[in-house]
């Protein structure tokens, strides 16, 4: 960890909105690869020079069609050779699924994460850095994995056609959450952070209704177990989910990211769900970072402290989503280094 990391009571006091001596950083995931390749040491250079306030650990997680050869049958699809050609479709479109006959098996086969050596990493981690916020990483929880195992358009139509089937099928993607959270507990790790794209740029992919019906009560769930290892849980959810934040707040959740730009309205949803909630805002990778000049970059991070910043803390400064080549390595130096400089401006100046 940097020399000026924060350490882990400092973090869990800023994200807690008790008061933060620098607003925390969680950036580096979201720079690609892509980007060390084409600008080399100088921005693997820089980039170790500005803090990183959060551990992210992982777990063995299941396969998809292809299960890994120690344990073959930790994979989310039941067979190898699928009904049809799923395998040549978009991502959107394959189905671990195919048919709601083999329900009954597929609950039955659904992986199992709870194996001793699966979660040896977390633990190591926690043991190697005590004083460190530590995160374990759980992508793709409901409205994604579903649609995985069944097909965006499929589960779109299942949600109003098949709801009991869809139901059951939730709650055993639930059970499959819950021991990851049981296997992060465990290794005591400070927070589980999980994705679930459910929104366009302009609202849900379906209505809220929906949401309420099917997936708000399986991640309750969740954030119920979590809480009771003094985990906090986060969500990554991109676009416009403004019609759920009540929900989500309603049932506990502590992070949320990116609060997506030119999707959410950055200072109405600050202005109805600041203080019950801590904001982990994205910095537009849409336009500011790959359009715009080393001077509006800068002007753009602090805008976006400003905006989010809470009495307290209540906010972790990231990008909306991964950047590539197309953002020149000086603006990726300028979010940084002012995300950095002007968070700890800020903090200093509140207290």
């Amino acid at each position: 960890m940097h020399p000026d990391a924060l350490k882990r009571d400092e973090v869990r006091s800023a994200l807690e909105r008790k008061g933060c001596r620098r607003v925390p950083l969680m950036i580096r995931m979201w720079i690609g690869g892509d980007c060390y390749d084409a600008y080399g040491d100088r921005l693997r250079n820089f980039v170790n020079t500005i803090p990183e306030d959060f551990l992210q650990v992982g777990f063995r997680a299941p396969g998809g069609w292809e299960s890994p050869p120690d344990y073959p049958e930790y994979r989310w699809a039941i067979r190898d050779k699928p009904d049809e050609d799923e395998t040549a479709k978009g991502i959107d479109s394959r189905r671990f699924l195919s048919k709601w006959d083999y329900l009954d098996e597929y609950i039955e086969k659904m992986p199992d994460p709870i194996i001793p050596d699966f979660f040896d990493g977390a633990i190591q981690a926690r043991k190697n850095n005590p004083d460190a916020f530590v995160v374990g990483m759980n992508f793709f929880c409901f409205y994604e994995r579903l649609w995985t195992i069944r097909g965006m358009q499929d589960l779109l139509a299942d949600f109003l056609l098949e709801p009991e089937k869809v139901m059951r099928l939730t709650n055993a993607v639930r059970d499959f959450h819950l021991k990851v959270i049981k296997g992060y507990g465990t290794a005591k790790v400070d927070a589980i952070y999980t994705s679930d794209d459910m929104g366009t740029q302009e609202s849900l992919f379906f209505s809220p209704e929906v949401f309420r019906k099917f997936i708000k009560p399986a991640y309750a769930a969740l954030i119920e177990e979590a809480h009771s290892y003094n985990m906090q849980f986060w969500l990554h959810t991109c676009g416009n989910v403004t019609s759920i934040m009540e929900d989500l707040i309603e049932i506990g959740l502590d992070v949320i990211h990116p609060i997506q730009p030119y999707a959410m309205d950055a200072k109405a949803t600050v202005k109805a769900f600041g203080g019950r909630i801590t904001f982990m805002p994205g910095i537009d990778v849409q336009h500011l970072l790959p359009h715009c000049s080393k001077e509006e970059v800068v002007k753009g991070t602090k805008e976006l402290i400003d905006t989010f910043l809470q009495p307290g803390g209540g906010m972790i400064f990231s990008l909306s989503n991964a950047i590539h080549t197309d953002v020149p390595c000086e603006n990726i130096e300028a979010f940084m280094q002012t995300a950095y400089d002007y968070g700890v401006e800020v903090c200093s100046k509140s207290k």
